[in-house]
Order: structure tokens, then sequence, then C-alpha cells
């Protein structure tokens, strides 16, 4: 984590024994983990008290992504953040999904947002991989030309990407972030001071965050920042494959409006492409404990990586395409980027879903829970 210093609080007990009740935890910024000063922290350490025997006498672990991925079971528990004086310390109970010493994962089939998230893309991963083929082929083997075809499942594909995206928001717009790094409980963005006399004991229901199908986050949750440019991103890029539906754009396959065609067809893919590298970039750098060094050892870094190709993928056939009438190897190299970044967002789509499949079981989680 961000520190190995080893915290002032009370020892564990050796031998702690788990009781059904809400466990305490206690935390200081030294143990929090974020990229840049101006974000929400992307991990966290929580150490227990040694008076509370219900949470194991072991650190537990929280990371924004597989907080956003409902990896882990949610737990209702009281944290106490030291500002450095005691007087100003704040205790509140929120609820947050940790990762616990004896936490499990398993292959557990949940059928929520994070699930479809990783269906869809995959889905449209495969569309633009059968338009990539549909495309290539008849620059390496002769046949006929079958752009109409292409175009349509370019459309699917970008339709999918864009319903994929949406879901992408709304899954970081709820995952209840905010009661974790609010100023009231840590300060670690705000200097709000802390008042122990304020505290609240309990989670009233006008206090929990409901479920929003559309709003507005915090743009310091790195999670969020990235769906919100890949909503955008995708937004953009869906309007070329509307402007590539046969007969939007006249004689788009051979000798279209140059200025109709790069306007509405190739640049929209130039800025959608550039705007799926930055939020794939964002991704990667969500679950790195460094800005500067890769996280090999995270699935969600994996995921981000493949899209960051397939991404490049897709700027650079947009970027190419301004000059592929006027050249075959420009128009080669055009496609084969679809072809090659369809395969990339693939590969991560696969990954995704792999991820939302290996959770904390429910039931593997009772002992853990308050």
């Amino acid at each position: 984590m961000a520190s190995t210093t080893r915290p002032t609080y009370p020892d564990p007990p050796e031998k702690p024994q788990l009781t059904a009740r809400t466990s305490q935890f206690s935390t200081h910024e030294e143990h929090v983990t974020r990229p840049f000063r101006f974000f929400h922290p992307t991990r966290a350490t929580f150490f227990p008290h040694a008076e509370d025997p219900g949470t194991g006498g072991v650190a537990s672990q929280w990371n924004a992504r597989a907080s956003r991925k409902n990896r882990f079971t949610p737990d209702p528990f009281h944290i106490r953040h030291h500002a450095g004086d005691e007087a100003r310390s704040k205790t509140v109970q929120v609820e947050q999904r940790l990762r616990h010493p004896h936490s499990q994962l398993k292959v557990h089939l949940t059928w929520d947002i994070s699930f479809w998230i990783a269906v869809i893309f995959v889905l449209g991963s495969a569309a633009w991989i059968v338009n990539g083929f549909i495309l290539f082929d008849p620059l390496v083997n002769e046949g006929g030309d079958h752009t109409d075809a292409a175009s349509w499942w370019a459309f699917v594909g970008g339709t999918l990407f864009e319903l994929g995206s949406y879901l992408m928001l709304v899954e970081a717009l709820n995952t209840g972030h905010d009661e974790l790094f609010g100023p009231a409980l840590w300060g670690l963005v705000s200097s709000t001071s802390l008042d122990s006399n304020g505290s609240k004991d309990t989670l009233n229901e006008k206090d929990r965050v409901k479920f929003r199908w559309i709003g507005l986050g915090s743009p310091r949750d790195l999670g969020y920042l990235a769906c919100s440019i890949q909503m955008f991103a995708a937004t953009i890029f869906w309007v070329s494959t509307i402007t590539g539906i046969p007969g939007v754009i006249p004689n788009l396959a051979t000798s279209p409006p140059v200025a109709i065609a790069d306007v509405f067809y190739w640049t929209p893919q130039v800025i959608g492409g550039c705007g799926f590298i930055v939020a794939s970039l964002l991704l990667m750098l969500e679950v790195q404990k460094k800005w500067w060094l890769p996280n090999l050892t995270s699935i969600g870094w994996h995921v981000g990586f493949w899209n960051l190709v397939g991404a490049l993928g897709f700027a650079m056939c947009g970027a190419l395409g301004y000059g592929s009438l006027g050249s075959t190897k420009v128009e080669y190299q055009s496609v084969l980027s679809t072809f090659w970044g369809s395969f990339a967002f693939e590969i991560g789509s696969v990954i995704q879903l792999w991820e939302t499949l290996w959770r904390e079981v429910p039931e593997d989680g009772t002992a853990e829970k308050s």
C-alpha cells in the first residue's frame, strides 16, 4: 500500500473471535493510495481496533475497481480517521466492499450491472471483429465486396459499445464511494474540520445513496471520470457508425463527398478513438499503486491495457481513413487497424467477464459481516 509504517493504533488480539456486530476500523492518510493529490484514493488499508474482536484482528483492504465491480460483499462498519489529533478524530458508519484476509473469490454468476457490461462489450467486440473481417478479406483475397454488410455490423458494434459505456457510467454513479471519501469522514480532499462530537452511529435510509440511472458524480473519482470520458467517446464514435449506414453518405466506399466524409465519418472515429485511449489509461491508473508503475497482478489493469490497444487501433483506423481513397496501402492499414483493434477489445472484454464471474459468494461473507 501507500506506506508500510505500522499504525500507532492499539494492536489487535492474537486470537480474535468473530462476533455478529458492526466492525470497528481505523485509517490514516498515509495508508491510502491515490495516483495524484487531486483524485480520491483508489486503495486503502483499514486497521481493526484492538478492542474489536469482530474484525478478525488483521487489516482489510479496499480498492476502487473491486468495489465498483461488486467483487466483495458489502459490509457496514464503523471507521475512525485519525487526523493527527485524537480530539479531531471522527467515527462514522458506512457500507463498503472490503477484502478481508479470509475473503475468498469463487465463480459466482450474479446478474447485476457489472456482469451485463462485460457481456455487452464481448458481443460488441465480436460485431467489430465481423466488420473487420468483411472489410479486410477482399484486400487479401479476390472476392465480392460486402461493404454494406460491414457497415451494418459496424452499427451493431457501435450501438453495443454505446450501451455498454452508458452502463459503465451508471455503475460508477452507484458505487457509494462518496460516502467513504466525503470530507465529513476523512477530510482527505477537503480541509473541513472533523468533530468527534458530531459523528453518526447509524446509516439512516435518507443518508444512503439511492440508485441512479443518470446524474453527475465526482470528477475526483478516477473510475467515474474514466467512465464519463468513455461515454463521451462512445457517443462520438457512434456517429461514424450511423453515417456509415448505406445511403447516409452517398458513395461512401467509392467516391464520397470528401468534406462530408471527413467531418461526419472519419473525424468521429478519431475523436472517439482518442477518448477511448484516455479512458483506458485512467482505468489502468486506477488500479496502479504508482502512476508510473504498471500493476501486472491486477486483472483490472489487463482489462484497461487491452482496451488501450483496441482504442489505438480504432483511432488509427480513422486517422488513416482520411487518405484511404487515394492509396491502397493506406486503406489496407486503416482496415487492418480496425481488425486487430477489434480483437484487442474482445480480449479485454473476455477478461472483464472473467473478472465479474470471480466474486466473494455472499454465503462466504456472512462470518465477516457485521
